[in-house]
């Protein structure tokens, strides 16, 4: 009769209680592993995030913000819709499960967890890159011309190859991301590159609207919200002996002045790379009115070179005033959608690459498609200055 009763006490409490509640979330277990794969190119120790999220001491206090951000799809920031060009190669998308979590654990008061949960901490070398063969800097620090609001200055940084080689993989990264507007990298040939620089005697050369110099196309580029860039695989930019890369860098003194001294990181091809091309798409015919609200503007880029283009990736760049970004690929209808930007964001730019190539073939066009709000009281029109606009893209594609 004890054993009874005890028994019976027990369904009871069982009963009252309901099932044993389940253990909430824990940074090393469950947060982690995914600030590792979505937030580390930014929100590390020593990166370009105003807060680490590599270390539980770190990330407990942006707890609830962290599940706010999540939760408002604001972070990690990813600006390309779903429904265009996907699935994009290394998307920073969460799932609905993900976004959960960060809440579940900020409102358990964020628990540590036991330390040997916690995943092998990445190699912080190059940061997406595998390995880093080449690292560059500007020759030296340069501070922006105090006269100018939008200072756009030329450098030499020389990989030095004594031979042919393939570019795979670049990491630009900012000496000053408050005064980097952007930077584009291209090849160039060394000895009219360095004849160019010896025209003043400050660091580099003046280059507004370009390289300023005959170049053999663009490697690459940065801007705000760009990360680590690792082409498809089987794909490169090709460098030659005889080239350097002229780092077009454009300085915006809106938010102070200081010195800026970028570094350029490449990771090089193992043989067998197709070469590839940074193709630039230019619409420039805008004239934005006044107060406009959703003014649009469109071109199609013709494929006239007589053979079919495998398209890659896109990196697609407007101004402050950008509202929406759209590439459509095709015919007469344009029926392929390549990247859709809904609501542009100037301070999150990406290079979106496919899994497997669009194939343009000859006489197909690549439609861009913009549009701007403009609560100024002057005609916008395309410009290199801040306070202009654009409707660009680079298009990565191979023969």
């Amino acid at each position: 009769m004890p054993f009874f009763r005890s028994t019976f006490a027990g369904l009871l409490v069982l009963s009252a209680c309901g099932t044993p509640s389940t253990p909430p979330p824990t940074f090393t277990k469950d947060i982690l592993p995914i600030t590792q794969a979505q937030c580390a190119g930014c929100h590390a120790t020593g990166g370009i995030a105003p807060f680490a999220l590599d270390t539980w001491e770190a990330a407990k206090p942006m707890a609830a913000a962290m599940a706010a951000s999540v939760a408002a799809k604001r972070m990690p920031p990813w600006l390309a819709s779903a429904d265009c060009g996907g699935p994009f190669v290394d998307a920073r998308v969460l799932t609905a499960e993900q976004i959960a979590l960060f809440d579940a654990w900020a409102k358990a008061g964020a628990p540590e967890g036991n330390k040997s949960d916690a995943p092998a901490a990445p190699s912080s070398a190059g940061q997406r890159l595998s390995r880093v063969d080449a690292t560059l800097q500007m020759p030296v620090a340069y501070t922006p011309d105090e006269t100018l609001r939008d200072d756009y200055r030329c450098f030499i940084v020389d990989p030095a190859v004594t031979k042919s080689t393939m570019v795979t993989a670049y990491d630009i990264v900012p000496g000053s991301q408050k005064v980097v507007h952007h930077v584009i990298l291209y090849a160039a040939s060394r000895s009219k590159a360095v004849a160019e620089d010896a025209k003043d005697t400050k660091s580099g050369w003046e280059c507004f609207g370009g390289v300023g110099i005959d170049s053999d196309g663009a490697l690459g580029a940065w801007a705000p919200g760009g990360s680590a860039v690792v082409f498809p695989f089987g794909t490169g930019i090709r460098l030659e002996p005889t080239q350097v890369l002229a780092m077009q860098v454009h300085y915006n003194t809106d938010n102070g002045r200081e010195a800026d001294q970028t570094t350029v990181k490449l990771q090089y091809g193992v043989g067998g790379e197709t070469a590839a091309y940074l193709l630039p798409l230019v619409a420039d015919g805008f004239r934005i009115p006044p107060s406009a609200t959703g003014y649009t503007y469109s071109e199609k880029f013709n494929n006239t070179l007589g053979f079919p283009l495998k398209i890659w990736g896109m990196l697609p760049h407007m101004h402050t005033l950008g509202k929406t970004i759209t590439l459509r690929a095709g015919a007469s209808t344009m029926d392929t959608c390549l990247v859709d930007i809904p609501r542009w964001d100037f301070h999150w730019q990406s290079q979106y690459f496919r899994p497997k190539a669009h194939v343009l073939g000859t006489n197909e066009s690549v439609e861009m498609k913009c549009s701007w709000d403009n609560p100024t009281t002057r005609t916008i029109t395309w410009g290199e200055s801040t306070s202009d606009e654009m409707c660009f893209a680079f298009v990565y594609a191979t023969p």
